[in-house]
């Protein structure tokens, strides 16, 4: 009986391993999304999860953060998507988002020149960098970018507008 469950055990190390789920930040809510994400984390037959679908995971759970105000917990959610699917545009845009919520501005716009570098038309991208040039004190980097957004998408541009209008990064934004 001894040879048994030492593999039992061996099998669940490894599977405990090989799979963090959503737990894998001490976090084991639902996993729903808001604003760009979509979709939930899965695995495919054999029960072995890809990249996409534990990037997907901790996306989610970065979203989950980010709601609660937790941003470095969600910076570090983001960090592990976009390290597990370097070509996730939303992951990006959100980490971004997560950065300049702590006011890491040079990191922010790292973030979200990365996902322009993904997807040059992504419109959210460029509301947000505008937002950070505005945290900044660079209302003219600001009006750059929503002069670029407006041809985009002329509801965010219009949004954009007021935050630097009123200059305040935060008026009317959430992810």
């Amino acid at each position: 009986m001894q040879p048994m469950r030492y593999t039992l055990i061996g099998g669940i190390l490894i599977a405990a391993l090989v799979a963090p789920g959503p737990t894998a930040f001490g976090h084991d809510s639902g996993m729903g999304g808001v604003g760009g994400g979509g979709g939930g984390g899965g695995s495919n037959v054999g029960g072995t999860s890809t990249p996409a679908t534990t990037a997907r995971t901790y996306f989610n759970q970065g979203e989950d953060y980010s709601k609660k105000g937790n941003w470095n917990l969600a910076i570090q959610a983001y960090l592990q998507a976009v390290r597990l699917d370097p070509k996730f545009v939303e992951a990006w845009n959100n980490l971004g988002f997560c950065y300049r919520k702590v006011q890491q501005y040079d990191r922010a716009l790292g973030a979200y020149k990365q996902a322009l570098d993904l997807r040059p038309d992504y419109p959210n991208a460029y509301e947000y960098m505008g937002r950070t040039y505005l945290a900044m004190g660079d209302r003219d980097g600001a009006m750059r970018e929503y002069e670029i957004l407006k041809r985009l998408d002329g509801k965010m541009a219009v949004e954009l507008l007021q935050a630097i209008q009123a200059n305040n990064a935060d008026l009317g934004d959430d992810l």
